[in-house]
């Protein structure tokens, strides 16, 4: 069976101090919504580079759209993660909203599990970006043909595409592959830190929930921030519209985006725009019944 990328020699995946791609911070492009496609071992070759080949450590998937997002957004991308399909020979029995898992059985690869949803996605033009973390250039068809679709192609890579001439030279199947992306987001293990068990073996479950009830504090900081700014006209009429409809009016979610976004430095999650809106329905409600109550007192 043909070795996947990741248990090649790992001589030319370490950094380059001159190399020049990786100095400049590329312009934030506009919104778009992305899915992303994530081979379970070279994902966990990442975080563990000097793991031995096929003993790829298992990795805990609690926070790895809030990772993606932070390293796309770190580059200048804007991206919407809508799904991660994860693809493994080795599940691992982990549950969490908007991933769904790839299982290899015997006689399949993961790799063209990746393909097969890749063409899928990219026939029915599912999304506006594909997020790929996978190194086996027998995927590179696939990538072509999505790009021919219209979908843009990010690829997740280490610091060897730094020194590209170096890696053509090395590894020139991996370099074509990468090539053929339209962006390739570079990670160090430590970007990925995220993704790793905590010592005793559980994940970082009890952090991720900290983190979130920190978030949604925030969210809510920010949405009683902008209400205290509005005068009491417009609060009233923002009151009419929100009992007229179930969504929230286009001008105030984006203003109440936008600011979300400065606030964090990053774009909120599908999870975190819930509940900014339901905040605002929240305190908006709040506080009508808190002045019907002053008036009829």
């Amino acid at each position: 069976m043909k070795p996947n990328r990741h248990i090649a020699s790992q001589v030319f995946r370490s950094p380059s101090p001159s190399a020049s791609t990786g100095t400049r911070r590329p312009r934030t492009s506009r919104h778009a919504s992305c899915i992303a496609l994530v081979d379970d071992r070279f994902t966990s070759w990442l975080v563990y580079r000097e793991c031995d080949p096929g003993a790829e450590p298992e990795l805990s998937r609690r926070g790895l759209v809030r990772t993606l997002s932070r390293i796309a957004n770190g580059t200048g991308l804007d991206l919407s993660f809508r799904r991660v399909y994860w693809y493994t020979d080795r599940p691992d029995g982990q549950l969490f909203d908007e991933q769904l898992v790839r299982s290899a059985v015997e006689g399949e690869e993961t790799w063209a599990l990746l393909e097969r949803d890749l063409r899928r996605l990219a026939e029915w033009q599912s999304c506006e970006t594909v997020l790929i973390a996978c190194d086996d250039e027998r995927i590179l068809p696939a990538i072509d043909d999505a790009q021919l679709r219209g979908l843009s192609v990010v690829m997740l890579t280490d610091e060897g595409v730094l020194d590209f001439s170096l890696l053509r030279q090395e590894d020139p199947e991996w370099a074509l592959l990468l090539s053929q992306a339209d962006r390739r987001l570079t990670v160090r293990p430590e970007d990925l830190s995220d993704l790793k068990p905590l010592p005793n073996g559980e994940d970082r479950g009890a952090d991720a929930q900290s983190a979130g009830r920190e978030h949604n504090a925030t969210i809510e900081e920010v949405v009683r921030s902008w209400w205290g700014s509005q005068s009491e006209e417009s609060r009233e009429e923002l009151r009419v519209a929100l009992a007229q409809s179930t969504g929230i009016p286009q001008e105030v979610d984006r203003e109440l985006l936008l600011q979300s976004r400065e606030r964090f430095v990053r774009p909120l999650s599908f999870l975190e725009k819930k509940q900014m809106r339901s905040c605002l329905r929240g305190i908006a409600g709040g506080d009508s019944a808190d002045s019907q109550s002053s008036a009829s007192g």
